[in-house]
């Protein structure tokens, strides 16, 4: 796979509202994702397809997620994303229906 369409996957799969920092290596097949700029997100380079839990799917158990590695910026272990597409802890969700 050519830099280029890593590049271009990487940009479109990393969460809305995040920024991501990005080096593609001259002539490689390879990335490295360098940053999250927001606070208690974290990169993952195989994050999951459907992205972060958010508070509005926080209690559902019928989330179906592919399984697929989607490199991008994620919420840290016990956040999920809000209304905001802020990474909250899961208790300031408890508000939410």
């Amino acid at each position: 796979m050519k830099a280029s369409i890593l590049l271009y996957l990487v940009v479109t799969f990393c969460v809305a509202g995040s920024f991501c920092q990005i080096v593609v290596n001259d002539g490689e097949d390879a990335f490295e994702l360098l940053t999250c700029t927001n606070p208690n997100e974290e990169p993952n380079e195989c994050g999951p397809a459907c992205g972060d839990r958010t508070c509005a799917n926080l209690r559902r158990n019928n989330v179906v997620c592919s399984k697929q590695c989607i490199p991008g910026c994620y919420c840290i272990g016990g956040y999920v994303r809000n209304s905001r597409n802020v990474c909250i802890p899961t208790f300031m969700c408890a508000s939410v229906g």
